[in-house]
C-alpha cells in the first residue's frame, strides 16, 4: 500500500512540475470581441509565448497579449509603433515618423488621431479591426507574451499572422 500512494505522490508532484514549468514558457488565451477581425476571431484560442521576449524586443507587427491598464485585464492587438517614434492616425491609416506603414492584414478604418511620441519602454498597439479596437500606449512590462499560434477551434487551427 505505500509504494502504491509512493507512486501517487511521485506521479501527481511530476505532473505539477510539468504544468508550472510550460505555464512559465506558455500562456493560452481566448480571444474576445472583433478587434482583431479579420485576423482573430471572437471565441478563437490562441498559444501565447511568454519566452518569445525573453531574448529579444517586441517588433512591429506582433500581436501580443498584453495588461491594458484603461480596460484593466488582458487584451490581444498588435504592435504598431515602437520606442522613439512619432505615431499618427489619419483615415485610419497610421503614419509612423510622417511615413506610411504598410499593413495588409488591417480592415479598413476612419479615425483619425493626432501625431504623439512614444516613449522608451512603451509600445503603441491597436487591433487590426481599427474602428472597433482601442489605441493604447503600452509598458514593455505590461506585455505578457507574442501570439505564436491559434488552437481552437480546430479549423482555425495554424500560426498567427505576425508580420
Amino acid at each position: 500500500m505505500k509504494t502504491i500512494a509512493r507512486e501517487v505522490l511521485i506521479t501527481v508532484l511530476l505532473a505539477l512540475v510539468i504544468f508550472m514549468a510550460i505555464r512559465t514558457i506558455a500562456y493560452n488565451f481566448e480571444v474576445s470581441g472583433q478587434s482583431m477581425e479579420p485576423n482573430l476571431h471572437h471565441g478563437q484560442f490562441v498559444m501565447i509565448s511568454k519566452i518569445a521576449y525573453w531574448f529579444d524586443e517586441p517588433g512591429r507587427g506582433d500581436i501580443v497579449v498584453y495588461y491594458s491598464d484603461r480596460v484593466q485585464h488582458h487584451v490581444i492587438h498588435r504592435i504598431v509603433g515602437l520606442p522613439g517614434e512619432t505615431i499618427a492616425v489619419r483615415n485610419g491609416r497610421v503614419y509612423i515618423n510622417g511615413q506610411v506603414l504598410d499593413e495588409p492584414y488591417i480592415q479598413d478604418g476612419s479615425r483619425t488621431i493626432p501625431a504623439q511620441h512614444v516613449p522608451d519602454n512603451k509600445y503603441y498597439i491597436v487591433g487590426d479591426n481599427r474602428d472597433a479596437a482601442s489605441w493604447e500606449l503600452v509598458p514593455e512590462d505590461n506585455i505578457v507574451g507574442k501570439a505564436w499560434m491559434t488552437y481552437w477551434p480546430l479549423s482555425e487551427w495554424g500560426s498567427v499572422p505576425n508580420y
